[in-house]
């Protein structure tokens, strides 16, 4: 058995999920039988789940100890995915464990010696790893896609300049980053059709409605399937520099990145430097306009 363990709170952890499900999916496929350990709250959304959901505050000693002390088998593959959990609890798995797996974006820790190191994209291209401590899986290939964006094979042609753009910024947005978009494409834009995803830890939902224009549409709680046909309709995207952007690669979608939290810089560099993603800096969104050419 495969144990996964991640996380997905009001404000950080939806993209954790998103990956870890994914991964869950392709182990699935081949298959392993997974369980999936979540550390969570009210915003827990209501996707579809390849496997066993158990939610629990594993990022606490005493309650991940007994836990693990009530598996069957303590030989077990267990992958983590957290910003949250410190080193400690990173130490109590691998004593459980026969192989450990650290998914990582930025050398968050110094992991356990001896386990493996996921970085599934970019990053890990520019991370100084020990690969004399770890074993180190990183680059795009690894990436790990939810089911419906590994299976597009079809990608509908994408109309310049844009007539429908999609934001979006991920689970929160902490800067308020989303009003300041919409209101830019709203006052230069208005033939233009705008998309915007919000997250569950978005605070500022009555101020976006505020500034919608007749053709602003708002979308909550899209499961994969339908975060997947959204992303296929739309002809350009501005998103966060998370997981989303490989999702809008895999269909096609141009698209303009924000860096919204330190934990992106390498994920971005990775865009940039390999594929010719254009970024744009919090503190110059007003040049929308100039980067979407039109």
């Amino acid at each position: 058995m495969i144990t996964i363990f991640t996380e997905s709170l009001l404000t950080t952890g939806l993209g954790h999920l998103g990956r870890c499900t994914a991964l869950a999916e392709k182990l699935v496929e081949t298959g392993e039988e997974v369980v999936l350990v979540v550390h969570t709250d009210e915003s827990f959304p209501n996707w579809d789940f390849p496997c066993e959901i158990l939610k629990k505050v594993w990022t606490n000693e005493t309650d991940l100890n007994g836990f693990l002390q009530s598996l069957p088998d303590k030989f077990q593959t267990f992958y983590v995915d957290s910003y949250l959990a410190p080193l400690g609890i990173y130490n109590i798995l691998k004593s459980y464990c026969l192989e450990l797996i650290c998914i990582d974006d930025d050398n968050r820790l110094k992991y356990p010696a001896g386990s493996t190191i996921l970085n599934p994209g970019y990053p890990g291209l520019y991370l100084g790893y020990d690969k004399d401590k770890y074993k180190i899986v990183t680059g795009k290939d690894q990436v790990l896609l939810r089911k419906p964006f590994r299976k597009v094979r079809s990608i509908p042609q994408k109309k310049k300049p844009p007539e429908k753009i999609l934001i979006t910024l991920g689970g929160s947005d902490t800067n308020n980053l989303s009003s300041k978009i919409l209101e830019i494409l709203v006052n230069q834009f208005p033939k233009m059709e705008k998309h915007l995803v919000m997250g569950p830890g978005f605070t500022n939902v009555h101020e976006l409605e505020k500034l919608a224009d007749h053709k602003t549409f708002f979308y909550k709680n899209l499961n994969a399937e339908e975060m997947c046909e959204l992303m296929l309709k739309v002809d350009f995207a501005i998103t966060a520099g998370g997981q989303t952007m490989y999702e809008l690669d895999v269909c096609g979608v141009p698209m303009l990145v924000v860096e919204t939290a330190e934990n992106q810089r390498n994920n971005i560099r990775g865009f940039v430097e390999f594929q010719g993603i254009r970024e744009i800096q919090k503190d110059k969104l007003d040049t929308i306009g100039e980067c979407l050419c039109i």
